[in-house]
């Protein structure tokens, strides 16, 4: 494992999510290990299935993980001042940790430090799921590694085969700049101008009076023996059962996982 490499990563993720909205800015453990991940998988598809940190990636319980990685993640966002923040949940027990680096300064800075396919590919993730973690691990459950391995295997990264098209590539070689201020808060004024346009016409749709149906339905004994008679040809009504389905652990290595060998 390359530490330079991966506290590099690290902390360019950190950079790219503070140029993102309020709200988005803040990362934890959890969004660090699986962004560098995906920067690990870019990096594969495109050098022969080299990643760029050398992490023992492993499937774990969510997801791809490495003990190197999060071991890490505390010395790498130091090293860049990131600010620290603590908290507790009344949903989930114990403490959490959020990592904050507004710093436009650092973010050019270790993105030119890093190839480009890297740095345009985690600046995309990272601007698409933030810190959405249901969404993020989602997405990394999907890879190609993931579908291949069953849980506690290593993970294994393939590169672009003779024939086979490649991971889709970088929308461009350049990183991508983000949004002005001003950007921002014309985007959030348009925004809000077609919420209240939405809004306004459903209000004007609410306030209408309602046209009555003619002739009014009739409610009567030959309604609900026509809806019994509806109801007896459907069949008797299935009931509630309580079950436990069991499934073999050749399904981790099924074809059909992948999508590989389906027609």
């Amino acid at each position: 494992m390359d530490a330079a490499r991966l506290d590099l990563v690290l902390q360019y993720v950190l950079a790219a999510a503070g140029q993102e909205d309020f709200g988005q800015r803040e990362l934890g453990p959890i969004h660090l290990i699986k962004y560098a991940y995906l920067a690990d998988l870019t990096h594969a598809e495109r050098h022969g299935g080299e990643t760029f940190t050398g992490v023992p990636w492993r499937f774990f319980h969510f997801g791809p993980w490495a003990l190197e990685v999060n071991d890490r993640i505390e010395q790498a966002a130091a090293a860049v001042n990131a600010e620290r923040r603590t908290f507790t949940s009344a949903r989930y027990e114990g403490e959490f940790v959020r990592y904050l680096v507004p710093d436009d300064a650092l973010y050019e800075r270790l993105a030119r430090q890093l190839p480009a396919e890297i740095s345009s590919a985690v600046k995309r993730v990272v601007h698409e799921y933030g810190n959405d973690t249901y969404s993020l691990l989602n997405h990394v459950y999907l890879t190609r590694p993931m579908l291949s391995a069953a849980p506690g295997e290593l993970l294994v990264f393939e590169g672009g085969e003779a024939g086979e098209p490649e991971a889709e590539a970088p929308r461009s070689t350049e990183v991508f700049a983000p949004l002005t201020w001003k950007e921002r808060r014309t985007r959030k004024e348009a925004l809000a101008k077609l919420r209240e346009r939405v809004r306004a016409r459903l209000e004007e749709r609410r306030q209408r009076p309602a046209v009555p149906v003619s002739p009014p339905p009739r409610y009567d004994d030959v309604f609900f023996e026509g809806v019994k008679w509806l109801d007896h040809l459907g069949g008797e009504p299935v009931e509630p059962l309580e079950a436990e389905a069991a499934f073999s652990e050749d399904i981790w290595k099924s074809p059909t996982r992948g999508g590989r060998g389906v027609s």
